[in-house]
């Protein structure tokens, strides 16, 4: 459980003078630690830290079905869990403890008829109230004693259902209806099988029809499709199925080829070559980037009639597991997997570079597991990265969060029961979700374990108060040494400019003076260790902080 910490300020000062202050840190255990600060003026009003990278709650099951999707919805405030044998789970997310809200409800079948499920995907909106499940299941016939299937028999295989929701009943707002000689979406139990736009307008879901390759696209107001792809020579279904962030375009492969259909009319745009077929595949939100490879990391961009490979590495003795790319166009990161599946390697690239812009390597692990890199997701700004993973016996954490500011190591991690198949994280790169199976995937067994956790202090900046105190970003970020603070003051008074470590203890004060209203800017000398700190800057109309990276 999370240690709570409380900052108590005392002390007494008039303007002018000076005297001392006490911080006292009192925690849950009922520690009590006190630090003495001399020379601090009265009007400087410290305010409590932000709190630590933390688990807000914990979904757990040990068998039965297994929850493998996990995208974050309308603005983080839900999660709609898919996968495995079940139905689509509703969780709220900023606020909620894990406890289920609603879930799908069962298809609708004949007399003397009941369904099993195949699988259950979930693709949400990221700012509207629109939920997508899009579920593959079976009828069978109860052709004898209640609860004996030994006497049962298959009425329909393949069916397919599509539905869309919103948050506050499992009540469809539609639902279409696919199946034999129609529609079928094959195994939707993980994602890379159908996305939606940002706003949730509109829906690809790929499947088949007579056998051969099919997307449907749906608008958020019709459950009859509004337009359909399909070609009658490939036999596969689509993966690693993506939509631009406006919806306008549909990214997949199949095998070792990529297609690019136009979603409002379902005609295809161009093909690509990827080399070899590989499960590490994104886009950037507008389709104009590719990250793909399989023992290497590749780049392509579109030219406006096609994509071109701009950049290519070979990584030697691993296998591409994912990628994503931030809204920029230009930063991209790969998960790989070393060919033993003991260890993983984190890259970031810059468009057209060849060469890694920095390498985070895993911590070998051990035993007869496998670990995989399974999805990859980052911020929009691209600053914050988080991996999921099938971790081995004896290895790193399953879910991991990077900072491109301090890559040298996860600022957070969670170690799962089991392997991860899905992460998500909010456009800020403030909550993050991640989701999978209890026991290893190669591990016989089932169960679920999703989590929702809020990278708290890492995703959120220093912020103008409503009087006007402003401290902009601190540069350098990371700093080495010198460093610039640059800030704004309503009104003249005394200032205090400190940094602080993450769990609110002053390691360098830096300025502390009386100074007039207006733009300032002021150079300091750190000797601070590496790390992650907190520059506080303070006044009597109140205090603002921004987070500081020290690398040596």
């Amino acid at each position: 459980m999370k240690t709570m910490i409380l900052l108590l300020l005392c002390g007494f000062t008039a303007f002018g003078f000076s005297a001392s202050r006490t911080v006292s840190v009192i925690t849950t255990d009922g520690e009590i630690t006190s630090t003495v600060f001399s020379d601090y003026p009265e009007q400087v009003e410290i305010t409590p830290l932000p709190d630590a990278p933390e688990i807000i709650w914990h979904y757990s099951v040990t068998s039965g079905l297994t929850q493998k999707v996990c995208p974050i919805g309308m603005n983080s405030d839900y999660v709609f869990n898919g996968g495995w044998y079940g139905g689509g789970l509703m969780f709220t997310g900023i606020g909620g403890d894990g406890t289920v809200l609603w879930q799908t409800d069962e298809p609708t079948v004949g007399a003397n008829e009941y369904w099993t499920s195949l699988g259950t995907g979930t693709a949400v909106s990221k700012t509207t109230d629109i939920f997508y499940s899009i579920q593959l299941w079976k009828v069978y016939n109860d052709n004898g004693t209640p609860g004996d299937p030994s006497d049962d028999y298959l009425v329909s295989e393949g069916n397919t259902s599509v539905t869309l929701y919103n948050s506050s009943s499992s009540t469809p707002i539609w639902t279409y209806i696919g199946g034999p000689g129609s529609f079928i979406t094959g195994s939707v139990d993980s994602p890379g099988k159908y996305a939606c736009s940002d706003d949730g307008s509109i829906l690809a879901t790929g499947g088949a029809i007579d056998g051969h390759l099919a997307i449907q696209f749906f608008n958020s107001s019709s459950a009859a499709p509004f337009a359909t792809y399909e070609d009658p020579s490939l036999t596969y279904y689509p993966r690693q199925l993506r939509v631009t962030a406006d919806g306008s375009k549909c990214i997949f492969r199949t095998g070792a080829t990529l297609y690019r259909v136009d979603t409002a009319t379902g005609t295809l745009e161009t093909s690509y070559s990827l080399g070899a077929s590989n499960d590490c595949f994104a886009i950037s939100p507008d389709g104009s980037v590719l990250a793909y490879g399989f023992t290497a990391a590749r780049i392509a961009t579109w030219d406006g009639s096609e994509y071109s490979l701009v950049a290519g590495k070979a990584i030697s003795g691993y296998y591409g597991g994912a990628a994503t790319i931030a809204s920029d166009n230009a930063t991209i990161y790969f998960g790989f997997y070393r060919s033993d599946y003991k260890t993983n390697k984190i890259l970031k690239f810059d468009v057209s570079s060849s060469v890694p812009v920095w390498t985070y390597d895993y911590p070998a692990g051990s035993g007869s597991n496998q670990d995989v890199v399974e999805w990859m997701d980052c911020s929009d700004d691209g600053r914050w990265i988080v991996v999921g993973s099938w971790g081995c016996d004896n290895g790193g954490d399953e879910i991991q969060v990077f900072d491109d500011l301090y890559p040298t190591e996860p600022v957070f991690s969670i170690d799962t029961p089991g392997s991860m198949f899905h992460v998500d994280m909010s456009s800020d790169g403030r909550y993050i979700t991640g989701s999978g199976k209890h026991v290893h995937a190669n591990t016989m067994g089932s169960g679920t374990d999703t989590y929702f956790a809020e990278i708290d202090i890492l995703g959120i900046e220093g912020t103008e108060s409503p009087n006007s105190l402003n401290l902009m970003p601190v540069s350098p970020n990371p700093v080495s040494g010198n460093l610039n603070i640059d800030f704004s003051l309503p009104s003249a008074g005394p200032v205090r400019i400190g940094i602080y470590d993450l769990s609110g203890r002053l390691v360098q004060n830096l300025a502390e003076t009386h100074m007039i209203s207006g733009a300032h800017s002021m150079s300091f000398v750190t000797d601070l260790s590496t790390g992650v700190y907190l520059c506080q800057l303070s006044s009597s109309e109140g205090s603002v902080t921004q987070k500081l990276v020290v690398a040596r």
